[in-house]
C-alpha cells in the first residue's frame, strides 16, 4: 500500500509518498514531483488542472490513500479558502481514499514512534512524510 501525505499550504500541496519496505519499516519514495500549486482558485480551468493533475500522480504513483494534515476551519491558525478548494480536490481523486490527520496526533506520533527521518528529506515535506507515515501505522 501506498499513501500519499499532503500538507497544504497557502495555494500548495506538498506532497511525499511512503510505502512499508520489506522489514516493516517506512520508507519514503523519491519522486520529481513534490508540490503542485493552484494558480487561479476563481479559474474554473486550473480548478480542473490541478484535479487532472492529482489523477495522473495517483496513477503514475501507484497511491492508495491521500493522508492529509488537517488545518482549522476557524480563529487565528485557520486555514484560508484556497486550501479547503485544494482539500476538495484531494478528496475527488477517483479511486484513491483520503484520510485526516489531526496535528496533535501527528505530533504525538512523530514524538514517539519516528526515530529518524528519512535521508535528504526536505524540511518543507517533514509535515507531508509525517502524515503518511501516520497514515501507514494506522492501517
Amino acid at each position: 500500500m501506498r499513501v500519499c501525505g499532503c500538507e497544504i499550504s497557502a495555494q500548495e500541496v506538498r506532497l511525499a509518498v511512503v510505502y512499508l519496505n520489506d522489514d516493516g519499516d517506512v520508507e519514503l519514495l523519491r519522486l520529481k514531483t513534490t508540490r503542485l500549486e493552484l494558480e487561479d482558485d476563481t479559474s474554473e480551468a486550473d480548478l480542473r488542472l490541478l484535479l487532472a493533475t492529482l489523477h495522473e500522480f495517483a496513477r503514475e504513483n501507484e497511491i492508495d490513500i491521500f493522508a492529509v494534515k488537517t488545518r482549522a476551519k476557524r480563529g487565528r491558525m485557520a486555514g484560508g479558502a484556497v486550501s479547503f478548494k485544494i482539500e476538495t480536490l484531494i478528496q475527488l481523486v477517483q479511486g484513491c481514499q483520503t484520510r485526516f490527520v489531526n496535528p496533535v496526533a501527528l505530533s504525538h506520533f512523530a514524538k514517539k514512534e519516528v526515530e529518524e527521518y528519512p535521508e535528504k528529506l526536505p524540511v518543507y515535506l517533514k509535515n507531508a512524510f509525517l502524515s503518511g507515515a501516520y497514515a501507514l501505522a494506522q492501517g
